[in-house]
């Protein structure tokens, strides 16, 4: 019991009625001193304020890593990219740190806009992060430079990414080569692109892709681009390489818009490879996608023909028109030796390739299958004539190719270019018969015939019929027609229809009333007597016609000041 009674408390203590110091910052006066706050610099402020305020975030009540991805995802799907960048000052003010992920995602989101600078700026912040980049950002840093649009910085950045690989031992795959091979290709770096095929090839990464990308390249020099895209089809046969519809589809895409450059006969392919010199024979096709490449004497009068007589048109081949033999034994080898072949393929493109019925039994044998695109090429690569566009319309329907209106778009233009204005309205009955809807476009080509008024009113009207509104490309290829005719009634109906109906001028439609102008002038200083009368109505016609231009000039600049300067909606 008196053992207890020690640890009770003692009641009768008193408690310290010091006062406590109202002023906070004073530590104590142990040495009758009092200490006054020194202030803090700025370094000292932020860890102070960091300290004390920026406690870290619990858990719940920030995002997960998971959840940053998503809102760069959505962000980037939105084509804000800015905002996408502004996920990672969230990511550290939430004291959390960027993934290699999160970075790959930003850059992948420039790297589709071109925006190279960003991209390598996002690709330093990894390395100084200590993240090792994977093969996916590589792969964007290149794309970016494919798509940017600064050609001289782009070369740039490949070479210092060429060289990072290089130093740091990474490894490049097939598809990295892919996209370096695009990448220079873009840029018109044919020589460079090929030097990387090699390494490619050297490393056993040659796949058909890769000769796809290469095809890109080739068709990117429009002066020898032909010559490259012939050389890499006879190595993917060296190789045992099945072409595909792809691979078909740019060597006619090569064929429409590149040359030949310095291609000559006898000329090797692919050096020291006898089955790729391009051999001369007296009789059969001339067919360069051959083994060898073959090509005939009679391809020599094309160009004779061709410079004979220049004015009376280009020659009209048929797709199986050429020559099999020629009625001249004596044809001086010389002479065709150093024919220059791009002056064929400027007559017929297709007749150095034993034609469009060869190309397609070729496709056959190597199991592809053509598709709209295929048809579409072969249709601006056919001759100019109506043959060789039925033959075509006759194989579409014969294997049930489905084309598109763009195909027909296509075969309406051709038509009415060679002022064959009937058999282009012709295409509509097919158009109509495979259940196609006319776009904008067919309403453009079809305006190029129209050179009356009764056919251009026709053609307003049905557009009016359908809900297609013209647009100043329909009214202005009108409007050129008919002044080609000298055909005032015509001209003034049109641009009164352009009031009317609210449509938007062009600087087109004006330089084409200028030269209007002054063709009327110049005719109309012909001292031709027996033009007298056609003359003096002409002139009649102008007086009344330039005062009407003028005042329709004011009308038609009035409304677009109006709508330039109409509040949006």
């Amino acid at each position: 019991m008196g053992r207890s009674l020690l640890y009770l408390p003692d009641w009768n203590r008193k408690l310290c009625t010091n006062r406590v110091p109202e002023d906070a910052n004073v530590f104590g006066d142990l040495a009758y001193e009092k200490y006054k706050r020194v202030e803090m610099d700025e370094a000292e402020e932020k860890d102070e304020r960091f300290t004390e305020n920026d406690v870290r975030v619990p858990r719940w009540q920030k995002l997960t890593p998971v959840q940053y991805c998503r809102l760069i995802k959505d962000h980037i799907s939105k084509g804000n990219l800015e905002l996408a960048l502004s996920v990672l000052d969230l990511v550290k003010q939430n004291r959390d740190k960027p993934s290699l992920y999160m970075y790959g995602l930003l850059i992948y989101g420039f790297a589709h806009k071109g925006e190279v600078d960003k991209c390598f700026k996002l690709f330093n912040k990894v390395k100084k992060s200590g993240l090792v980049p994977n093969q996916a950002i590589y792969n964007s840093l290149i794309n970016a430079c494919a798509l940017s649009k600064d050609t001289s910085k782009a070369l740039e950045y490949l070479y210092n990414l060429r060289r990072d690989f290089y130093e740091n031992k990474v490894v490049v795959n097939k598809t990295h080569y892919i996209s370096l091979i695009k990448a220079y290709s873009w840029h018109k770096q044919i020589t460079t692109a090929f030097e990387i095929a090699d390494e490619a090839k050297d490393k056993r990464f040659v796949t058909s892709d890769i000769y796809a990308v290469l095809f890109h390249a080739a068709i990117s020099n429009k002066k020898s681009g032909l010559k490259y895209a012939l050389i890499l089809w006879h190595q993917m046969r060296r190789y045992k390489m099945t072409p595909t519809v792809t691979h078909y589809n740019l060597l006619l895409r090569a064929l429409r818009d590149t040359n030949f450059g310095d291609l000559k006969l006898n000329d090797f392919l692919i050096s020291n490879l006898p089955n790729t010199q391009i051999v001369l024979n007296e009789t059969g096709k001339s067919d360069l996608l051959n083994s060898p490449p073959q090509l005939v004497t009679s391809v020599i009068d094309l160009i004779k023909d061709q410079s004979v007589d220049s004015s009376k048109g280009s020659i009209v081949k048929n797709i199986d028109s050429e020559v099999s033999d020629t009625s001249e034994n004596n044809i001086d080898r010389n002479k065709i030796i150093s024919v220059d072949l791009n002056k064929i393929l400027q007559t017929n493109r297709l007749i150095l390739f034993g034609g469009f019925e060869k190309l397609l039994e070729r496709m056959e044998s190597d199991n592809v299958i053509p598709d709209v695109k295929t048809m579409t090429l072969f249709m601006e690569l056919l001759p100019p004539s109506l043959k060789a566009e039925e033959q075509l319309l006759k194989y579409v329907e014969k294997k049930k190719i489905e084309v598109d209106i763009s195909f027909y778009n296509m075969l309406i233009k051709r038509r009415n270019i060679r002022k064959l204005y009937r058999e282009a309205k012709d295409v509509l009955y097919e158009v109509q018969r495979h259940h196609l809807s006319p776009n904008i476009m067919t309403f453009g080509v079809l305006a190029l015939g129209c050179p009356q008024e009764k056919y251009g009113r026709e053609l307003l009207k049905q557009m009016d019929n359908i809900g297609f509104k013209p647009n100043c490309v329909i009214v202005g290829t009108l409007i050129f027609s008919a002044a080609q005719r000298r055909n005032f009634k015509y001209l003034q109906y049109l641009m009164n229809y352009m009031l009317e109906n609210d449509v938007e001028s062009s600087p087109y439609i004006f330089q084409t009333l200028e030269k209007f102008e002054q063709l009327i002038l110049q005719f109309m200083k012909n001292k031709n007597r027996y033009m007298r009368k056609d003359i003096q109505k002409t002139q009649r016609e102008y007086n009344s016609f330039k005062i009407f231009y003028e005042e329709w000039k004011e009308k038609i600049q009035s409304n677009s000041i109006v709508k330039v300067s109409r509040p949006a909606s």
